[in-house]
């Protein structure tokens, strides 16, 4: 048996480092008619009185005082907290900083970060890449087939990933690589997480069943056999809940044991809040997304935050928990929703900031690290 202790280049000298950003040179932008849509704004507006009563577990920061107004922007001109977002487009991983500049890391798809922000692991071609944040690569490793959805495990040591239809595993710094399961894609989308604070990868194999597998010890923890159409597995912080998303989304506990199980509907996407058990999750239905807090011992509590027409791509929470950030793919929005003196930011024009173009192909990776 391997025993692998080798963390990512530099990753435990995260209290004493930081990274540059080369601030890159404004982009080209297409201009904004003359005139402003004010309905998607509306819509903001309507949903903003629900938020009040939309958090009541402990530690989450109550959602109340509907003081300020709705500003918005017509670009990305600043990040309302700390931390730095991540966006994967068809032209490569963008990592945004808090001032709103931004860098273009061209050619590298799939990018996710690293646990302290310190790098990132990113697909390119055949190619697994790790690299920092202002493009200096640290290594590569080549696969026979393409690689994608690079995830790092809780402090860095582990990198599970694609290769053509393949599940692998190697260390941090590049070592030890190895392969989980021949197949895990069968007739449904790849869906694996890392179990924070372990080494224990969930996953869904060829067969349709979720497996949780400690990767060191090659144990398998559990498997769930009754399952259908898994399209997403989220953890949350502390490792006690997983959220199975597809076409019949659950909650289950770090046992394999079912907490409760939603209507059967595609939830997604989905966020765990930070430090907390509740689950942000879109539902949409009749060409109206909505975006809900479930909370409570079995998730029965529901609160919804926010509601519009069109798609809802993608959802992140700051750092700091303060914010939810909405990717509003149908209306080429982000909207950023705060905890606390609750205010609302519309970014527009998202397509042309991300060079994705108006249909806004930009997905969120995660908004990390202060």
């Amino acid at each position: 048996m391997t025993h692998w202790r080798e963390p990512a280049p530099g990753e435990r000298e995260a209290g004493d480092r930081s990274w540059e950003v080369v601030r890159s040179a404004f982009e080209a932008r297409t201009p904004s008619p003359a005139g402003h849509n004010w309905r998607p704004i509306v819509i903001v507006a309507l949903g903003v009185a629900v938020l009040a009563a939309a958090f009541t577990p402990p530690g989450l920061a109550v959602w109340s005082s509907l003081r300020d107004a709705v500003t918005s922007e017509d670009h990305l001109l600043s990040l309302p907290t700390e931390g730095r977002i991540l966006v994967n487009s068809p032209s490569g991983a963008w990592v945004v900083k808090r001032d709103g500049s931004k860098r273009l890391l061209g050619g590298y798809l799939d990018a996710s970060w690293s646990p302290h922000g310190l790098y990132l692991a990113a697909a390119r071609g055949n190619d697994l890449v790790a690299l920092e944040p202002n493009g200096s690569v640290h290594w590569k490793l080549a696969r026979a087939r393409p690689i994608g959805g690079p995830q790092w495990s809780y402090e860095g040591y582990r990198i599970a990933y694609l290769a053509g239809p393949a599940l692998r595993v190697v260390n941090g710094n590049s070592t030890g690589d190895r392969l989980i399961s021949p197949n895990v894609v069968g007739s449904g989308l790849p869906a694996f997480a890392w179990r924070p604070a372990t080494h224990e990868l969930a996953y869904r194999d060829n067969r349709n069943e979720l497996v949780l597998l400690d990767v060191d010890t090659k144990r398998v923890l559990w498997r769930l056999t009754k399952t259908n159409g898994i399209e997403r597995l989220l953890w949350s912080d502390d490792g006690q809940r997983l959220f199975v998303a597809g076409g019949e989304p659950m909650v289950v506990d770090a046992a394999g044991h079912v907490i409760t199980a939603f209507s059967p509907q595609n939830l997604l996407p989905a966020a765990f809040a930070p430090r907390t058990r509740a689950l942000a999750v879109v539902t949409s239905t009749n060409g109206q997304s909505t975006v809900s807090i479930y909370s409570g011992p079995r998730y029965k509590r529901r609160r919804v935050v926010f509601s519009g027409a069109g798609t809802f791509a993608g959802l992140a929470w700051s750092p700091d928990q303060r914010w939810l950030l909405v990717d509003w793919r149908s209306a080429d929005q982000w909207i950023f929703i705060r905890s606390a003196a609750v205010r609302r930011i519309a970014v527009r024009n998202i397509g042309n900031t991300f060079d994705s173009g108006p249909e806004h192909f930009a997905s969120l990776a995660g908004w990390c690290c202060p």
